[in-house]
């Protein structure tokens, strides 16, 4: 996707309706919002001649808003609180692709290029996030969320399509994303920049090296796979590397709202990690042992900070 004016002109339309999205709490106005956001990604899928993914896509987000639509109606007219509305959340959980309605998203994904990934795993999610948090109980979307780690964390396993893993880490985080949203607004924002960052860093890494499969990794130089392996790593939540602080924090308030949340978010995680490592191991499977000795003297010291220490200072923020 080359940022000529047009998809510029589109990704800054995305950001600022994502950005009001966050100060505001009506309905009409906020599905106006998520509606823009989606034709505004539309051109840039368009630009890939995948027509096919395009229309799939297309009808999935246009039959989910749909359904959101006339849910927004029959609660108006039964004068209805919409926390308690079916409907509601099972077009929300059709427009993010949360489980057990996600099985267009990696298909989806797999057939995109790097950047229109990036976008539809965390940006484009955020809208009908905020929306279900604030317009869906706890108690309604707890057995979604659950089956979202479930499901992202062991079909992740079985992939060796780096897309398709990328798409399942998404379904995997949304609970993450969604328990954020639910915490406080410090949390989310410390969050979603962390996840945003890390998925922007590690699929842009993929496009620059023209990575698909995980077997192509081996190909790389050693520096590089040290790379990629640490941002892997950060991604997983392994502590004490950059994507564990915003999680630990979403399991402090967790804990007093779900216990069987909280379990289950934490069991399930450390199943994810093993879904990483598959990359670390195939990043590492050829080397020989004169190279794993002089590892440590091949790390930049400076990605080392930014990957375990600089979170720390976040708690101070946060707290």
């Amino acid at each position: 996707m080359k940022l000529n004016s047009s998809n510029f002109m589109c990704l800054m339309m995305m950001l600022t309706t994502t950005t009001m999205s966050l100060m505001i709490n009506n309905w009409l106005f906020m599905w106006i919002l998520m509606e823009i956001n989606l034709f505004m990604f539309m051109p840039l899928m368009s630009k890939n001649k995948i027509n096919d993914q395009s229309i799939k896509y297309f009808i999935i987000q246009s039959f989910s808003s749909h359904l959101l639509m006339f849910s927004i109606l029959m609660v108006s007219i039964l004068m209805m609180p919409p926390k308690n509305s079916l409907i509601v959340m099972i077009a929300l959980m059709m427009k993010t692709g949360m489980a057990p309605l996600h099985l267009w998203l990696p298909e989806i994904m797999n057939k995109m290029k790097w950047n229109e990934c990036l976008m539809l795993a965390s940006p484009l999610k955020i809208i009908p996030m905020i929306l279900m948090s604030k317009f869906t109980s706890m108690k309604m979307v707890i057995i979604p969320m659950m089956l979202s780690l479930m499901m992202g964390c062991l079909s992740g396993l079985n992939q060796t399509c780096l897309k398709k893993m990328m798409a399942f880490s998404s379904i995997f985080n949304l609970a993450w994303m969604i328990s954020s949203f639910m915490t406080s607004k410090k949390v989310m924002l410390l969050f979603m920049m962390i996840y945003t960052s890390l998925n922007f860093k590690i699929m842009m890494f993929f496009k620059k090296m023209n990575i698909q499969y995980m077997n192509q990794i081996n190909q790389l130089e050693l520096k590089k796979k040290i790379k990629i392996n640490m941002m892997i790593l950060s991604l997983s939540g392994l502590p004490p590397m950059m994507g564990f602080f915003p999680k630990w924090m979403i399991l402090k308030e967790m804990v007093m709202k779900s216990n069987i949340m909280c379990f289950t978010m934490i069991m399930t995680s450390l199943i994810s990690m093993f879904m990483y490592m598959q990359i670390s191991s195939f990043t590492f499977s050829n080397l020989s042992m004169k190279k794993k000795m002089i590892l440590e003297n091949k790390m930049s010291s400076i990605n080392l900070i930014n990957l375990m220490y600089i979170p720390i200072m976040l708690i101070f923020w946060v707290n």
